[in-house]
């Protein structure tokens, strides 16, 4: 039987460097992410997260109820996602899904005479989305920051 040794070395490496290459193509081929969520179970949470966008709040929600994110998106909730991914989240992995929406009343939004809430969407008891809206027909709804993006009605809606 004959062994050839130099053989082997060009096969170890070959194998190395196969497996170098399979190693970086699965940390540098871009994957689909989670979405981006923030902790939204307890009250202290979502005040929290509202809060360090700058907003001062009625301790209490306005309202709390159930929603269920469509499972198709009409354009109207398209456009309204548009907003969500503008800030960092995304609802269509939440398309059909029931969550909870709590809406939180601002008091310190300037140059406003109008009622302007701040919308949580949480799911399992993570902020998944939401906005900071007027519910006035010439209203505005933008993202958590101010000056965020804005929601913009498709023209097939209005």
């Amino acid at each position: 039987m004959v062994l050839s040794v130099g053989a082997n070395k060009k096969r170890i490496l070959a194998v190395l460097v196969l497996a170098a290459l399979v190693i970086g193509a699965f940390f540098l081929i871009p994957r689909e992410s989670e979405p981006v969520t923030y902790p939204g179970l307890a009250h202290e949470e979502r005040i929290g997260f509202l809060q360090s966008f700058g907003w001062t709040l009625k301790e209490e929600p306005a309202d709390v109820r159930e929603i269920v994110i469509p499972a198709v998106f009409s354009d109207v909730y398209t456009a309204y996602n548009e907003m969500q991914k503008a800030q960092g989240f995304d609802l269509k992995p939440y398309a059909g899904e029931k969550c909870t929406q709590f809406r939180y009343i601002i008091t310190n939004y300037p140059d406003c005479t109008e009622t302007v809430f701040a919308t949580l969407l949480v799911y399992e008891g993570k902020i998944i989305g939401g906005d900071v809206a007027v519910e006035t027909a010439d209203g505005f709804m933008h993202g958590f920051a101010p000056g965020s993006a804005q929601y913009q009605m498709p023209e097939s809606a209005g």
